[in-house]
């Protein structure tokens, strides 16, 4: 399956293996020049999709069936 048409949870488990593969030290350096590099693209696609799924959230639908900007105002809870 081709990592663009892959579910957002088996990319994260693919980023996760790739992540532990470079961690254990046992891959050779041009092996991992080229996991880094496909998990650095994982990473793109996951963000991409967060943002798309992010924009979908953030609407609702009216009883008309318009769509409005949906959105939560959040109090400042620093601790100042």
């Amino acid at each position: 399956m081709k990592k663009e048409n892959m579910k957002f949870e088996d990319k994260i488990k693919l980023l996760e293996k790739t992540i532990n593969e470079l961690e254990s030290g046992e891959v050779d350096l041009e092996e991992s020049i080229k996991k880094y590099t496909e998990a650095m693209k994982l990473v793109q696609a996951c963000d991409k999709q967060l943002k798309e799924i992010e924009e979908q959230v953030s609407k609702i639908v009216l009883e008309d069936g318009t769509e409005q900007d949906f959105s939560i105002e959040r109090e400042d809870n620093s601790l100042d």
